[in-house]
């Protein structure tokens, strides 16, 4: 509450400086119960006055009601929008005698919301899209260890087959010698082992020609380890390759949480200008 007498020349005799004085850009608006008495622009802004206290102005209210009054309003052509704190001025007998009004502008306030608003908006679509390419990059690495886990049980298939494969050759090479034993005794048989010899020698074609098999399939088993071992290395690289995006978008994540906390200090930066 400001009571005084002579508060009114006081304040129009200083009213001139407290831009100066606060260091802040503001309009000063001085009157007494009727009439405006003096407006002071600042440095820049400037919204111009016609001189004359309105029935509703807001001026006028903080008198009637007699007390401070805050509002804002959006003045002029160019929608500048004025935060004012309307102060009654009473007299030593507390008779209000005037009111001072201080307003300053808050388009700096707004464009600082503004620029926070957009911030917290791009901040949000870079969490979603960096949330989605963590999810993308933990199915893939999901994928290449189910991939590598096949692989492996691929390999471990393959082993079986060459131990299989290995009995195989080492049947081939006994058939092929007990049908070489059989054409020598068929051939000490005479004309009566003629039949037997026919059905050795048959034998003795399956197993040599069991063993070529053998070879040929032994061979495509060491061309799929082959194989295997190259993309066993591949998925490994790609599973390293994944945990260390995953680990990256953790800490683009952090980085967009900080950018979150700058924003908000924006937002109070912006409350208090």
């Amino acid at each position: 509450m400001i009571i005084g007498d002579g508060l009114l020349e006081h304040f129009l005799a200083v009213a001139p400086y407290l831009k100066d004085i606060y260091g802040k850009d503001l309009i000063v608006w001085i009157s007494d119960t009727e009439n405006l008495l003096g407006y002071f622009p600042g440095h820049k802004l400037d919204i111009g006055s016609d001189g004359v206290l309105g029935e509703d102005d807001s001026m006028r209210e903080a008198m009637r009601q007699r007390k401070a009054l805050r509002c804002e309003e959006m003045v002029g052509t160019l929608g500048i929008v004025i935060k004012d704190i309307n102060t009654p001025i009473y007299d030593s007998n507390h008779n209000v005698v005037g009111c001072i009004s201080i307003g300053i502008s808050l388009d700096m306030e707004k464009k600082v919301a503004k620029v926070a608003d957009n911030i917290n908006e791009a901040v949000d679509d870079i969490n979603e899209f960096v949330k989605g390419l963590t999810t993308l990059a933990e199915n893939i690495m999901n994928s290449e260890k189910e991939l590598r886990e096949n692989i492996l049980g691929v390999n471990e298939l393959t082993e079986q087959i060459s131990k299989v494969l290995a009995y195989t050759k080492k049947i081939a090479m006994q058939t092929n010698l007990l049908g070489i034993n059989a054409e020598i005794e068929a051939a000490r048989a005479g004309e009566y082992g003629v039949g037997f010899g026919v059905v050795a020698d048959e034998i003795r074609k399956l197993s040599i020609e069991s063993m070529q098999i053998a070879k040929n399939i032994d061979s495509l088993l060491i061309e799929i380890k082959n194989a295997n071992a190259v993309t066993l290395k591949s998925s490994d690289t790609a599973i390293a390759a994944t945990e260390e995006q995953v680990a990256e978008t953790e800490n683009v994540r952090m980085k967009i949480a900080e950018l979150k906390s700058i924003s908000k200090e924006l937002e109070n930066i912006a409350k208090e200008l």
